[in-house]
């Protein structure tokens, strides 16, 4: 494995995708999307909206490296008037999450678990997402990342994007709907990258993930949306 470059490295690039109107809907949009991965040596990153620190490095006897830390990750809102389905439910601001981390990797295999709470809004919940994935080169410029994931919810955070209030309820003419914590969903992504030249490289992305448990419940996936959901994107990118 090379040396982890000293000082500020990665890449920044932008792309195309197609995703979801919304979580849980059954209507597409496209959108232009930032990709950026920065590290700062093998301490402090920012990569996928979220940053924090490997404050605990080490490596075992059976050669896999564990590191630990901080997290703050920006979380997506919603806006009621993304899908006809979203109207009178009312808009969910952006917010910030904070927790910490921990990730495995072996040669080519990589597991994390990420526990976020809202911090800007009591009511948004928290978050547990586990992972486990596994990358290869399939020659001198082409790789490839192919990764499983499911997310656990708290009883807030389902409620704020899949329950339906009675204030709710009333302005939307959608059942009121109550959600409980659990696995809100699982899926999988395959992700490439090609070296155009030595600084820049496409990418592109396919992702699928399945909702679960009492979000696939919620009026607003079950009845008016879909619970399989599937997202796919391409970009070019700058590396340093």
């Amino acid at each position: 494995m090379p040396a982890t470059p000293a000082g500020l490295h990665g890449s920044i690039g932008m792309g195309v995708a197609v995703m979801p109107e919304y979580e849980g809907s059954n209507d597409y949009q496209a959108r232009v999307m930032p990709n950026i991965n920065l590290f700062y040596g093998d301490s402090l990153f920012f990569t996928r909206l979220s940053a924090g620190a490997n404050l605990l490095r080490f490596k075992t006897e059976q050669g896999v490296t564990i590191a630990a830390g901080p997290l703050l990750a920006l979380r997506r809102g919603r806006d009621q008037d993304d899908n006809e389905a979203l109207s009178g439910l009312g808009d969910i601001d952006p917010g910030l999450d904070a927790g910490g981390f921990i990730r495995f990797r072996k040669q080519g295999w990589h597991a994390s678990i990420d526990v976020r709470q809202n911090v800007t809004h009591s009511d948004e919940g928290a978050t547990i997402n586990l992972s486990v994935g596994h990358g290869m080169p399939l020659g001198q410029k082409l790789k490839l990342r192919a990764n499983l994931e499911t997310t656990w919810a708290s009883a807030d955070y389902m409620n704020t994007f899949f329950g339906i209030s009675a204030l709710q309820s009333a302005q939307s003419g959608i059942a009121q709907y109550e959600a409980g914590s659990g696995f809100k969903d699982a899926g999988a992504s395959i992700m490439v990258d090609y070296a155009i030249t030595r600084d820049w490289a496409g990418f592109a992305t396919i992702r699928y993930k399945r909702i679960l448990g009492d979000a696939a419940d919620s009026p607003i996936v079950t009845d008016l949306g879909s619970r399989d959901q599937a997202s796919a994107g391409v970009g070019i990118k700058y590396r340093f």
